[in-house]
């Protein structure tokens, strides 16, 4: 059962029977080479920790990403850091796992039922994100969903001994109301 879906993926609950998948994809040097992520093997704590998040901690509404075509776990995503009185949240997404997951609209699919939740569920004002500058794919995904380039924190992202920027992006529930993309 899925809480959201599109054409291509399905949002649901996080559970413990992702697990499995959710390490390949952690694990995964390709997946997460614009993170600040895979920098250790992921552990039971790292696994217990992303389950206590997604089903107990009431800043966060984080779910499963399952591929409609095969029904296969290809991720996560969700609003974290929610501020309920200023109402605003952190967009992320991770994707991967399977070698040709990318360039099939998975990212934007997912972008944009999560802005949707969040300004017609959550009630929120602001979405945020931030992005490695290396990171072109996401940044087109985001920039296709709405989102607008707000500036740079200089070597804020540090992955296999280099500093990346972090580009700041995000969008207003003003935005969203006026995009012809949510219509």
């Amino acid at each position: 059962m899925y809480y959201k879906k599109s054409n291509l993926v399905g949002l649901r609950t996080f559970s413990k029977n992702d697990f499995e998948l959710y390490s390949i994809i952690l694990d995964d040097e390709q997946t997460t080479k614009y993170m600040e992520m895979g920098d250790r093997p992921t552990s039971e704590k790292i696994l217990d920790n992303t389950y206590k998040e997604a089903n107990f901690d009431d800043n966060s509404v984080v779910f499963s990403v399952d591929c409609l075509e095969n029904k296969k776990f290809i991720g996560t995503t969700g609003l974290y850091l929610i501020n309920w009185v200023a109402r605003r949240a952190q967009f992320r997404v991770l994707i991967g796992g399977e070698k040709n997951i990318q360039n099939k609209g998975y990212g934007t699919e997912i972008t944009k039922l999560i802005v949707e939740y969040g300004f017609k569920r959550l009630n929120l004002e602001l979405i945020y994100l931030g992005v490695n500058e290396k990171n072109i794919a996401a940044i087109k995904v985001y920039k296709k969903a709405g989102f607008i380039e707000e500036g740079k924190i200089r070597k804020f992202v540090y992955n296999n001994g280099i500093y990346y920027d972090s580009i700041n992006m995000s969008i207003t529930k003003e935005d969203f109301q006026n995009s012809k993309i949510y219509k």
